[in-house]
């Protein structure tokens, strides 16, 4: 101990910061004593409380977090509404339990590719969910133009300015999740159902839905779903190979059925406590965020989303495909006029948006 530690001054705060200590401890025992209800009630709340903080806590550490400098423009200046970046990722790092149908870090490399890129604008009637095609040019080089799912290869910044660059996407938050983690959160949700037009299977995805109508899907099916890009569907008994645009077009429109699958199941969970606490715990396991968003941002999220949808929690999402032209010989769906259009009417116009220093 030092010298300062042993002096009369700190000595002397101690002792008068003990006396204070021990004087309202005997007031607070002497209250109870009186009071021992209110005082039983005090306790609990107390607990609880530790307990929340506590349960925040280890929800924020379970975060997986990464660096990402966000845009300013029209968002930021408050003429749109926030905007989520949803990104579904192709990491083979962790694979799902069952089937080896993906192929592993050896066979495809250890980089990850955007399969899934969504925009999620919580709004005061629910979400609005803008479903982007991965094949999606995101800018035009001098030998071949770059996808939106390859954009990803060069990390989640370079996704971030290559949409507010070419389209006016000026994202307030970045969400990442993997095909693991998304499996894990369809069963966390007791699985998705979806309707499917007609029986379909995909030999590269796995899928094989052998029958039309509503489908519960469990995580990896689901997943399989979303991924499916040379589907066969059966057609008068027999199974007929869909063209490219057509497989490109279908994984759009199905990563769309899903994703508002899974978003109408955590809206209604939303509306319990104990289940979305639950849920919160498994959400916060298999999510990626940038690391300027916190858990008051995920709270201020969930409290909007729950405020603002009703019984059905599927109309509290409003889902919109956004279209792009055909998928060309360089695998790029170039944007069309009814591209932009599409994204201007829920506030994205070229120009509108500037990418971070």
């Amino acid at each position: 101990m030092t010298s300062s530690e042993n002096s009369p001054t700190t000595v002397g705060f101690l002792a008068r910061a003990h006396q204070a200590l021990s004087a309202w401890w005997a007031r607070a025992r002497a209250w109870g004593r009186r009071h021992p209800l209110r005082a039983a009630i005090c306790a609990v709340l107390a607990v609880l409380l530790v307990l929340g903080v506590g349960d925040l806590g280890l929800l924020w550490t379970r975060l997986d977090r990464f660096d990402v400098d966000l845009p300013g423009g029209a968002t930021a200046a408050g003429d749109t509404a926030e905007t989520w970046l949803v990104i579904g990722t192709d990491s083979r790092t962790d694979l799902p339990d069952g089937p080896a149908r993906y192929g592993g870090v050896e066979e495809v490399g250890d980089g990850a590719r955007a399969d899934v890129v969504a925009l999620v604008q919580p709004t005061a009637s629910g979400l609005n969910v803008l479903v982007l095609p991965r094949d999606l040019t995101v800018a035009q080089g001098q030998l071949f133009d770059e996808r939106l799912t390859t954009s990803f290869l060069q990390g989640a910044q370079y996704t971030v300015d290559a949409l507010c660059t070419a389209y006016g996407v000026a994202a307030d938050h970045v969400v990442t999740v993997d095909m693991a983690q998304f499996a894990d959160i369809v069963d966390a949700l007791g699985g998705v159902e979806v309707e499917v037009d007609e029986p379909v299977r995909d030999a590269y995805s796995g899928l094989q839905i052998d029958a039309a109508g509503t489908q519960r899907l469990n995580g990896v099916d689901a997943l399989a779903l979303v991924r499916s890009r040379h589907p066969e569907v059966l057609r008068d008994g027999r199974w007929v190979a869909l063209s490219e645009q057509e497989g490109a077009e279908r994984r759009s429109r199905f990563t769309g059925v899903v994703m508002r699958a899974v978003l109408s199941g955590i809206l209604e969970r939303a509306h319990n406590p104990l289940a979305m606490q639950s849920l919160a715990w498994t959400l916060t396991g298999d999510l990626g965020a940038d690391s300027g968003t916190g858990l008051l941002d995920l709270a201020r999220l969930a409290r909007t989303v729950r405020s603002s949808t009703g019984t059905d929690a599927a109309d509290g999402v409003n889902l919109v495909t956004v279209p792009a032209g055909p998928v060309g010989d360089g695998f790029t769906a170039p944007p069309t006029d009814e591209t932009y259009a599409t994204l201007a009417e829920y506030g994205y116009t070229p120009g509108a948006c500037t990418p971070a220093d």
